[in-house]
């Protein structure tokens, strides 16, 4: 590089921290408009997010026993359906448990991982399954 190049990429590299250190930043970061001068900041209120969707909740209904367990890996995760209940009409003996309806498989695949390590099953099944005659909406 010849000495002239060199003066002035020293000279450019001065001028630029020059400026810089003009510009300056304020205790919080932010760029000033110079020595006194404080920038006004915006009032802006930022715009409301959107509200997810009210979470949708379910309980499937069984004919047996056996087809409760089938789907949730053991027998504490299905209550019987009352003498007296509607869904008696529909041949429904059992409930299982209650769960979001976006995530029914997952809750699924974890009641079946709690009933292995608890011992009722000897291994897991990840496959989805679905043995219920029906499913209805929980009411909050």
């Amino acid at each position: 590089m010849s000495s002239t190049t060199i003066a002035r990429t020293v000279a450019l590299a001065a001028s630029l921290c020059a400026m810089l250190t003009a510009v300056g930043c304020d205790r919080a970061g932010e760029p000033n408009a110079g020595p006194g001068a404080r920038v006004a900041k915006a009032a802006v209120t930022p715009a409301a997010l959107p509200k997810p969707p009210q979470a949708k909740y379910q309980r499937d209904l069984y004919g047996r026993l056996d087809d409760c367990v089938a789907d949730w890996g053991f027998a504490g995760r299905c209550t019987p359906v009352p003498s007296d209940a509607p869904e008696r009409a529909q041949g429904g003996t059992f409930f299982g448990p209650i769960y979001s309806n976006a995530l029914r498989f997952e809750s699924q695949l974890t009641a079946r991982r709690e009933a292995v390590e608890q011992g009722y099953l000897r291994q897991l099944d990840e496959n989805p399954s679905n043995k219920a005659i029906s499913s209805a909406d929980v009411k909050s």
